[in-house]
């Protein structure tokens, strides 16, 4: 059975985040559906690169998803925390004990405004660390917990995205994604 991951884009993401996390799932055959959150496709960055996305969060509402992925990247992540349909999306995908995961600034800002680091480790951009329950994983690459990855930031964009997939679609598919990527 295909997997299905959506990552959701908000104004002022942080693209390295969000584009290495889809390079990596769909080098690995992975469906993903790259939103917009808000009401047009062209998200714009943080460093001002336009990116269009596949389709609107608003379309993702009925879909099921394997995994929910969250760039970081400042406004970005604040607007992915205030969005309402992106927390109820998120909040469903714990209730179920789905995989979903956060890089750089959304750990602290996003997954933890709405609830979904309660009892579970983990690691975001050293500037958002002191909103961490615990500083244990703080400064790990990558932290798996339960059904929550994290992940520090830009530098660690790869890593995260390799670590998910290796959880999602097994080590072998890992290891065949990081040798196409010249890692291995």
């Amino acid at each position: 059975m295909t997997k299905r991951i959506l990552v959701p884009l908000a104004e002022g993401f942080e693209m390295i985040e969000a584009l290495a996390v889809v390079d990596v799932f769909r080098r690995g055959g992975v469906v993903v559906d790259l939103a917009a959150v808000g009401d047009t496709l062209q998200v714009t960055s943080s460093h001002q690169v336009v990116v269009i996305a596949d389709k609107l969060l608003q379309e993702c509402k009925d879909e099921s998803y394997d995994l929910i992925v969250l760039p970081g990247g400042i406004p970005g992540a604040e607007n992915l925390k205030n969005s309402e349909l992106l927390g109820e999306l998120l909040k469903k995908q714990n209730e179920k004990k789905l995989l979903y995961g956060a890089i750089c600034a959304s750990p602290a800002v996003v997954l933890k405004h709405h609830g979904l680091l309660e009892g579970k480790n983990a690691t975001c951009h050293p500037l958002f660390a002191d909103r961490l329950e615990s500083m244990d994983h703080a400064g790990k690459n990558v932290v798996f917990d339960q059904n929550c990855v994290t992940s520090r930031g830009a530098g660690t964009s790869i890593e995260f995205g390799l670590e998910l997939l290796a959880i999602l679609c097994g080590e072998e598919k890992k290891i065949e994604v990081a040798k196409q990527m010249a890692l291995l």
